[in-house]
């Protein structure tokens, strides 16, 4: 009986919110904060494996299970996933679909960490940030072991179309690629570019794209206003908001192990 009572109340639980699906949930701090953990994310890709779907879907599918947050991977089951998945298709279509199109954007074409193995970061998302002005930090740093600048490579973790290159004020060298299924993938503070990219241009996941360095916060050229790193931004968009950034230190988690190797490059 106490087995059948909880059974009723994760059901009428989950109903409630499946009903209560936002129309537009990307502005969402819980969307937006993509919080996973180690045992969600090890869970993630067991369940993707088992259920033959995409990371996307099946986070679109347990996200609303959990109220859009993951701390643990315990109620992520195929089963679990098959069920609930037709059941938001059939009560909530329209929204169901609309998330699944903005997880399939943040994790449906990531191939590759965007660099080498002894890079390091931490989830420094909405970090108070002061130049321009008081701001968030929408996005994670990544460090090298040496602050040396040029050195570094940095891969595309997608495939992609280059739709932004060249200098920002805030962001320095930067190059932003649109993968296919529309997550716009950001990195910034490059001492410079692998090669001359030019906007429409293919990209192939791991290319190399450019190399570490400390441009920006100035006018184009300025460099040394802070440690050589990558900034790495993820953004999501929707016919209401064009761009929405997602905190990218559990993407980064989940590829640990797509790390790739190179050679490193003469400063």
């Amino acid at each position: 009986m106490v087995g059948l009572c909880t059974d009723l109340l994760h059901t009428c639980t989950t109903f409630g919110r499946v009903m209560n699906l936002k129309p537009d949930t990307a502005p969402t701090a819980h969307f937006r904060r993509q919080h996973l953990s180690t045992e969600a994310l090890e869970k993630l890709a067991e369940t993707a494996v088992e259920t033959n779907l995409s990371k996307g879907t099946v986070l679109s599918v347990w996200m609303p299970m959990k109220k859009f947050k993951l701390t643990d991977g315990t109620s992520l089951t195929a089963e679990n996933c098959k069920k609930w998945g037709a059941y938001f298709l059939k009560h909530r279509r329209e929204e169901f679909e609309e998330l699944q199109k903005l997880y399939a954007a943040v994790w449906d074409d990531l191939v590759y960490f965007p660099a080498g193995k002894e890079i390091t970061y931490e989830d420094s998302w909405m970090f108070e940030r002061s130049y321009g002005g008081k701001r968030r930090h929408e996005g994670c740093d990544l460090m090298p072991p040496e602050n040396e600048s040029g050195v570094y490579p940095i891969f595309s973790m997608t495939d992609g179309i280059v739709e932004n290159i060249g200098w920002l004020d805030k962001g320095g060298w930067r190059i932003g690629i649109r993968s296919p299924h529309g997550g716009y993938f950001y990195y910034a503070h490059l001492s410079d570019y692998a090669s001359g990219f030019q906007v429409g241009q293919k990209i192939h996941a791991g290319d190399i794209i450019g190399y570490m360095g400390d441009t920006g916060y100035g006018p184009e050229g300025t460099r040394g206003k802070f440690d050589v790193h990558l900034h790495l931004g993820i953004y999501v968009r929707t016919e209401k908001h064009p761009e929405i950034s997602v905190n990218p230190y559990w993407i980064l988690r989940s590829l640990e192990s797509r790390r790739l190797t190179y050679h490193l490059s003469e400063p």
